[in-house]
């Protein structure tokens, strides 16, 4: 299940079957140049029943991921990904919004999010679409949603009896840059607002303490991870004393989870220190910060809370020996 600021992408069930099938008919005539098989397959009740139980049974087998687009409770549109190949791993991803619904930005804001599920959650490495020729929407929804045109299919697809279609193809592949630089970068500022508003919805009061000693005005270590030219992490290192540096600010945008970018920055600060002449490093994290926990345990020694952190019962402090 995915949620966004106005939808809800979840998988079909058969209970979905009596508003899928209305939808589809309703908007038969709107979807049949590039859905034609789709309307076939549920041209009756009992029909879209075995097609949504199917889509359960793909789900499960891996074969292909099936979702409704809802909003409000209402069903909206359709996204999928299917003609998976795991050893890639990669699939064609296709969508569309019901006509009442389309002049939202709900299209966009669907295949932006069932995007990221795909890589963060199921670990692809690309998803591609085959687009009309003459589709300007959905190229323009493709392109607001990151993928990049790739090339020129000929004669690919007919459209009820007319000649045959060019279809161009739109692909998304990520591309992820670890950028060093200090805490006057205009993206790390916006990644801190993110982190600190993040960890306030955690640590409520709390977190009015930890704020004084989160300080980042004169940092001069500072990674910035980007996927395919967005801010999406970062992390910093600052002198803890004359053998340690503090491993701080450690996020990673919600959408962007799950690629294991927080820990490729980590290891990038832990390298980034040890060329600093640094032999190890210290950090603090909250109890309620499951993540980072799991993050840091994999390689780091729980360690006597330390400085400030000393009988706050909410910190854990970790020690890596670089």
């Amino acid at each position: 299940m995915i949620t966004t600021q106005n939808l809800l992408i979840k998988p079909y069930r058969v209970e979905d079957s009596e508003r899928f099938f209305k939808s589809i008919t309703d908007n038969s005539e709107y979807l049949y140049d590039y859905f034609a098989n789709m309307i076939k397959v549920n041209d009756s009740l009992e029909s879209t029943k075995k097609y949504l139980e199917q889509k359960e049974i793909d789900w499960q087998e891996n074969k292909s991921y099936a979702c409704g687009i809802f909003s409000n409770q209402e069903l909206i549109g359709h996204v999928s990904v299917r003609e998976i190949d795991w050893r890639i791993p990669k699939g064609e991803l296709a969508y569309f919004i019901f006509k009442e619904y389309s002049g939202h930005n709900y299209a966009a804001e669907a295949l932006t999010a069932f995007k990221n599920w795909c890589f963060a959650t199921k670990k692809f490495n690309r998803l591609f679409m085959k687009i009309a020729e003459e589709n300007a929407a959905s190229i323009k929804v493709a392109e607001r949603s990151g993928f990049v045109y790739e090339g020129l299919l000929k004669k690919d697809y007919r459209k009820r009896e007319e000649d045959l279609t060019d279809m161009k193809i739109y692909a998304y592949t990520e591309n992820l840059e670890l950028v060093r630089t200090t805490s006057q970068n205009a993206d790390f500022a916006s990644l801190i607002v993110k982190l600190d508003e993040n960890l306030a919805s955690r640590n409520g009061d709390m977190q009015e303490y930890f704020n004084q000693f989160n300080k980042v005005d004169a940092i001069k270590h500072v990674i910035i991870a980007y996927i395919n030219g967005i801010a999406v992490g970062c992390g910093a290192i600052k002198q803890f004393d004359n053998d340690s540096v503090e491993v701080k600010r450690m996020f990673v945008s919600d959408e962007y989870r799950g690629r294991r970018i927080a820990s490729k920055v980590l290891n990038e600060l832990e390298n980034w220190a040890k060329e600093l002449g640094y032999a190890s490093t210290v950090l603090e994290t909250s109890n309620v910060q499951t993540e980072a926990v799991a993050l840091y345990t994999k390689t780091y020694t729980v360690i006597e809370n330390y400085g400030q952190y000393a009988g706050i019962e909410t910190s854990i402090c970790f020690k890596k020996e670089l």
